[in-house]
């Protein structure tokens, strides 16, 4: 049963994760396209995060702080980034962490026009996640609903048969 609630929580952590990328990386553009760093870029998220985010909703912000620890202690860029990636588990921050990994090593110029593609990409992914939740929600109520639909059909009909 422990294995069976630990592996609940690990799913509903990559759950959060997933719905917070889009925001995550949209406030990652507008900083960066704004002239900011991106080391600069990645503290100021971590910070917004901090204000503005319940305690209980605050999974990824848990990840941003222990990155930005990671950087305050002297740890290089690249493989704080790096390791942000391997935390979070998911093929999504993977490729923003590679991203950013590249931009340190190379020096690329078109990291800004990379990262706005992959906020669309991320944009359509999200919503097609959010579809298939709904659709999930919805196979999960049809049960409820049709024994309601059931109970209905039993009060009309009962009147209607002990009248004859």
């Amino acid at each position: 049963l422990k294995d069976k609630d630990l592996h609940e929580k690990m799913l509903e952590r990559k759950k959060h994760m997933k719905m917070a990328y889009p925001g995550i990386l949209n406030k990652f553009v507008l900083y960066m396209g704004a002239g900011m760093t991106v080391r600069g870029s990645f503290f100021k998220i971590t910070m917004d995060y901090q204000k503005n985010t319940r305690k209980e909703d605050c999974i990824i912000c848990e990840e941003l702080m222990y990155s930005c620890n990671e950087l305050n202690a002297g740890v290089s860029e690249g493989l704080v980034y790096e390791h942000f990636g391997k935390r979070s588990g998911l093929q999504e921050y993977a490729r923003f962490t590679t991203m950013l990994g590249q931009n340190l090593k190379k020096g690329n110029s078109a990291l800004l026009m990379r990262l706005r593609e992959e906020t669309d990409k991320a944009m359509q992914e999200n919503l097609q996640y959010r579809k298939k939740i709904g659709e999930e929600a919805e196979t999960k109520l049809l049960v409820p609903m049709i024994m309601m639909m059931g109970i209905v059909m039993l009060l009309v009909m009962l009147p209607a048969f002990s009248s004859f």
